[in-house]
């Protein structure tokens, strides 16, 4: 059985982090979580808040177990609806390729590419979701 998980950033900020390959979020992360069977499989952390955006991070068990509606539409519903945000940026290493087509499948537009932007050195791109366009949210909310 799944079940969200809300209001537990300091558990779930060092499970996403771990497998994201930070060392760390910004100090204004929040989090929105999934259980299957009382495990995490998923965790979404937005940060880097602004008035108008803020990041979004996408971490998961590594299986596709984790990816329902239900969960898309709670992950987008906070930015978008709560938090009434215009967009939400997602940045991604150049070499995660399936990364970057899983984004883009959610409707994320390529942005910018950002050279040597890793701690490692490595390049990324970034990418863009405008409210207008996320279509996990009703209608209603997306103007």
């Amino acid at each position: 059985m799944s079940r969200l998980v809300y209001g537990e950033d300091e558990r779930l900020l060092p499970w996403a982090a771990a497998r994201i390959g930070l060392e760390s979020f910004r100090p204004d992360a929040r989090t929105i979580g999934l259980e299957r069977d009382g495990v995490l499989v998923a965790v979404v952390v937005f940060d880097g808040f602004s008035s108008v955006d803020a990041n979004m991070h996408v971490a998961s068990d590594g299986s596709a177990r984790w990816l329902n509606r239900a969960f898309l539409a709670a992950c987008f519903a906070y930015p978008f609806v709560q938090c009434r945000l215009r967009r939400v940026t997602g940045l991604v290493p150049a070499t995660n390729r399936a990364a970057l087509r899983f984004d883009e499948h959610l409707g994320f537009r390529r942005e910018g590419y950002h050279p040597r932007a890793t701690p490692t050195g490595g390049d990324l791109i970034s990418l863009g979701m405008l409210r207008e366009h996320c279509r996990f949210i009703p209608a209603e909310s997306r103007p």
